[in-house]
């Protein structure tokens, strides 16, 4: 690595005491030591508070009232110094050379935004849960790619994120009432359009899926998506806009937006969500994307019996 840049690694918790202890702690032991922890409490009423007091001048603590993770995310990106900014929800853990790994892609690819890398979800004792995500990581100018997905591309959840500070100062603060919960998105989705997208070909992260999160309840869960996939687009397309950029994002062509509309009844057009599945830039496997196309007409025919 030709440089030792600060890493500034930002935990936003809310009532997660139970975890809490262990998502600081996988932060302190990375193997890259040149790093600030930060740990944003958004107002909990649990334990929290106490856990935080505990682990001394180890972490940079802030204590304030709720107000939701993008709240928490702008304060605690305010108060860092870090060139790089990793973003850790306080009920998943890190493996201890996620941040070396970070900083090492950042080193061979300085021109990038975000450094993202594969996710493995977990259960509440720690045991895996399907295959990591994302299955394929890109890396490079995807801008062009995303436009033509619709605004998609596959990253990972918070956990699995790291931006640089440079385009950080360009997009923050994050929109605090569109993005009360899941802010990460509003960064993932601008990031393709400020710098080259880099994926790490390993997993490094934990997730942890659990009766509190706000994604457990699957149909629940399919149904803020729908929500959201529209709330993104719209400040997307405002920002790019106001920022100069002549493209517009179109949600017709976003393969996530559509599928989830068509889990839930509310996509019809079979043809056209076909030939995205076949047409799907993001799986490299031509056989995967058949039987994806293939399994929209099964399963409308399933459930039209």
């Amino acid at each position: 690595m030709k440089n030792n840049p600060t890493v500034s690694v930002i935990i936003n918790n809310y009532n997660y005491d139970c975890f809490l202890s262990e998502a600081i702690d996988s932060a302190l032991n990375q193997t890259y030591s040149n790093t600030e922890i930060i740990v944003v409490d958004d107002g909990s009423t649990d334990n929290s508070r106490d856990i935080i007091a505990g682990y001394g001048d180890q972490i940079i603590p802030i204590l304030k009232e709720n107000g939701g993770q993008s709240s928490a995310l702008n304060l605690g990106f305010a108060v860092s110094k870090g060139e790089i900014i990793c973003f850790l929800d306080s009920d998943d853990a890190w493996h201890p050379q996620k941040v070396e790994c970070v900083a090492g892609a950042f080193d061979r690819y300085p021109n990038a935004s975000v450094i993202y890398h594969k996710v493995q979800n977990v259960d509440k004792t720690g045991k895996p849960l399907n295959r990591p995500w994302p299955h394929k990581v890109v890396r490079g100018n995807i801008a062009q790619k995303v436009v033509n997905c619709g605004g998609w591309w596959p990253w990972p959840p918070t956990t699995g994120l790291s931006f640089s500070r440079k385009f950080l100062l360009q997009v923050m603060n994050i929109p605090e009432k569109e993005y009360r919960i899941c802010a990460d998105t509003y960064l993932a989705d601008l990031a393709p359009f400020f710098g080259n997208v880099v994926g790490i070909d390993q997993t490094l992260s934990l997730m942890r899926l659990h009766g509190s999160n706000n994604w457990s309840n699957t149909i629940e869960a399919e149904k803020r998506e729908i929500h959201y996939h529209e709330v993104r687009a719209n400040r997307l397309n405002k920002f790019l806009k106001q920022s100069g950029f002549n493209i517009e994002i179109d949600l017709s062509k976003n393969l996530a937006y559509r599928s989830t509309k068509f889990n839930i009844g509310e996509e019809r057009d079979l043809i056209g969500l076909s030939l995205l599945n076949l047409l799907n830039p993001y799986d490299w496997r031509p056989h995967s994307r058949i039987k994806a196309a293939v399994n929209v007409w099964l399963t409308s025919f399933s459930k039209s019996r």
